[in-house]
């Protein structure tokens, strides 16, 4: 059954815009309808459809739904090669169960991605909540705001970075030797790959290098990996 991502109000949800446009003209739901919803913290019900307007659905929750989560949150720290590969970024990890997304620069982006933030990003959301409903899953990632890898590596959070000159450690060694914390950021580099001056910086923090694989990935899917491994 697909789910809605919808206002929750104690007893009550509501559809508006794009979401009960959907559901009334597309899906053709009525009143009387039963369809799930979900407002993205992790709530997910079975809810009854009981009025509908053009793009507005009021309705009566009806039952919680059994919800899963992956064990380990996983805060992707990226630097997106171009405005597809960012949102590819963003929809293949959210399917995958990704906690958080923060876009970052680095010394060989191409891609300037702090210029793109507008404290907003309504795209980058919708992308998220559409990569929800087609996984069924009530969690929509955060995403955090974009800053230079420097920056980045100041939050005392356990990591690791995914460096291709790095053929020993793995992901599954690196969250051993982190104490196998609940939360982990990993650092995925541009297609450029990181400076090794970079590399030592990220040491100064404590945060471990680790190997993909033999092979050498593209950005976009050494963050698709890291996501697939450790979720």
């Amino acid at each position: 059954m697909p789910q809605y991502f919808a206002d929750i109000k104690e007893t009550e949800f509501f559809l508006t815009d794009a979401e009960a446009h959907h559901a009334s003209a597309v899906a053709r739901h009525k009143e009387g309808d039963e369809i799930r919803v979900f407002d993205g913290t992790g709530k997910q019900f079975m809810a009854r459809i009981d009025r509908v307007q053009k793009k507005f659905i009021r309705g009566t929750l009806l039952k919680p739904c059994e919800v899963r989560r992956v064990p380990l949150e996983l805060e992707l720290c990226f630097a997106p090669n171009s405005r597809t590969g960012l949102e590819e970024v963003l929809d293949k990890g959210t399917q995958l169960g990704v906690a958080a997304f923060r876009p970052i620069m680095t010394e060989r982006s191409e891609y300037d991605v702090l210029k793109k933030w507008d404290g907003k990003n309504d795209r980058w959301r919708q992308i998220m909540i559409a990569a929800c409903k087609q996984c069924d899953t009530p969690f929509v990632p955060e995403i955090l705001p974009p800053v230079k890898f420097p920056a980045a590596l100041v939050q005392e959070i356990p990591s690791l970075i995914a460096y291709e000159a790095e053929e020993t450690h793995t992901l599954q060694w690196g969250l051993e030797k982190l104490g196998n914390p609940k939360r982990v950021r990993v650092f995925v580099g541009p297609a450029g790959g990181w400076t090794d001056e970079e590399i030592v910086v990220a040491a100064q923090y404590n945060v471990l290098p680790v190997t993909l694989g033999v092979n050498i990935l593209r950005a976009e899917t050494a963050c698709i990996a890291v996501a697939a491994k450790l979720l």
